[in-house]
């Protein structure tokens, strides 16, 4: 490729015409010849024609037609996506991004156009967290352009960064737990079961869905996570990894391994009825006869929510139950790297960030330490 040159002409004394080229289009491949107006002394616009050439190869004086909504359209049929993080993602490019900032050129796009979005979207009461993840899906997709080399820098970079205030955990109490459990071994024995699962393990609801007869192992009391269960509008019900892409053996409780023991009988009772046994791939929790189609995470909520209604306790979300575990076992001196692989969390650093305020306090044994070392007692010699 030719190296980009410019020309300057004087019109009048001391008034330049800048001239140089675009680089081809990123959609029609065309140039586009680009002017400005200089006014200076002849080595001031040699030094301006110099800036003007290397801007123009930059993408930074215009001549391209992409607009930020032709990126954002470019960016999903590329990106390697799950099918929840891409349903999410279509929903705010559609919802918010395009809305917001897609008529704009993408050489035009500025950290300011950036921000003011932010705000704008917050004033119209969207959510903290959700104006975080439009700027996350924004910074991205201009980052694969500037990959691309449909722009040389990324100006969302040079965005605030929307802040998302550290939510308070609140978990339920032992008596709320104990209640709720209670009333779900009465009225309905199977989410009892997954209850006795979710309380020992700390799981995520998906992961729980997803287990299948083969993780669980009644007689080392332990079960395998491995995977989980998602649901998107496109997809349908589909199974995923964990979150951290990564399985985890967890030891289980003995009231969960006695839920677990008494709900395979009704599995074989099923599985006779279709004239088969029970396969260590047939599902733990799922109404297919066949025991292949897992529950939907979401029909574990609904079913929640009938219970914590029926016991008055409907500030208790079926998420605060890992909260309860996390903090039960915090709190009981359990160290935090078996607590955080029980949670399925990918670093300890996460599990600290979300618990902080529940892992017990040593302070008092560390100055009583540095005492010991530092000022020990006379023994008399």
């Amino acid at each position: 490729m030719k190296p980009r040159t410019g020309s300057k002409t004087e019109r009048s004394p001391g008034v330049w015409r800048l001239q140089t080229t675009s680089d081809p289009d990123a959609v029609t491949g065309e140039t586009r010849r680009l002017s400005r107006t200089f006014r200076g002394t002849k080595p001031e616009a040699t030094a301006e024609l110099q800036r003007f050439v290397s801007e123009s190869g930059a993408g930074l004086q215009g001549g391209s037609t992409v607009t930020v909504s032709v990126l954002l359209e470019s960016f999903m049929t590329t990106a390697t996506l799950s099918p929840t993080t891409r349903q999410d993602w279509r929903s705010l490019i559609d919802r918010y991004l395009i809305a917001e900032l897609g008529s704009i050129p993408l050489w035009k796009l500025t950290a300011r156009d950036c921000d003011q979005m932010y705000q704008r979207l917050r004033v119209g009461g969207l959510g903290a967290s959700r104006v975080r993840n439009a700027h996350v899906v924004l910074h991205r997709a201009v980052a694969q352009a500037v990959r691309w080399g449909w722009i040389s820098r990324n100006p969302v970079s040079n965005a605030t960064r929307p802040a998302v205030p550290r939510s308070t955990v609140t978990p339920p109490s032992l008596d709320e737990v104990r209640l709720l459990m209670a009333l779900a071994a009465q009225a309905d024995p199977t989410l009892s079961c997954w209850l006795d699962i979710a309380t020992a393990t700390g799981a995520r609801r998906g992961e729980i869905c997803a287990l299948r007869w083969s993780d669980v192992d009644l007689n080392r009391a332990t079960v395998r996570i491995e995977r989980s269960v998602a649901v998107t509008k496109q997809s349908g019900v589909y199974f995923k990894t964990t979150k951290t892409d990564r399985f985890r053996l967890v030891s289980l409780t003995n009231r969960a391994v006695r839920s677990l023991t008494i709900l395979h009988d009704p599995a074989v009772a099923d599985a006779t009825d279709q004239g088969r046994a029970v396969s260590g791939d047939d599902l733990v929790f799922t109404n297919d006869p066949e025991a292949r189609v897992p529950w939907r995470p979401e029909l574990v909520s609904h079913r929640w929510e009938r219970l914590r209604r029926r016991a008055g306790l409907d500030h208790v979300k079926l998420h605060g139950l890992r909260h309860f575990v996390a903090t039960e076992l915090l709190t009981a001196g359990i160290d935090l790297r078996t607590v955080s692989n029980r949670l399925g969390h990918a670093r300890t650093s996460t599990t600290l960030d979300i618990y902080w305020a529940w892992v017990p306090a040593q302070d008092e044994a560390a100055a009583e330490h540095l005492d010991a070392v530092l000022d020990p007692p006379d023994d008399g010699h």
